[in-house]
């Protein structure tokens, strides 16, 4: 017979793989349209239910003010 782990295992497991603080703004890899600095996910917790999702995105350059979105 197969054993079988326990809910309360899985759920253990599963906790202990997605431990981040998911609301800690990150760089994303996208250059900013206006001054060419990496863009960072100012709200990484949100996805916006547009269609196509989205998220909010900020300029990591302190000199550039620019805030727009992008497609997830």
């Amino acid at each position: 017979m197969k054993k079988l782990k326990t809910l309360e295992q899985n759920n253990a497991f599963a906790f202990s793989r997605s431990n981040i603080n998911f609301n800690v703004p990150l760089l994303n890899g996208i250059a900013c349209p206006k001054c060419g600095s990496e863009l960072f996910d100012s709200h990484p917790n949100t996805i916006l239910t547009s269609y196509p999702a989205q998220k909010n995105t900020k300029c990591s350059s302190e000199k550039c003010d620019y805030v727009g979105y992008r497609y997830v």
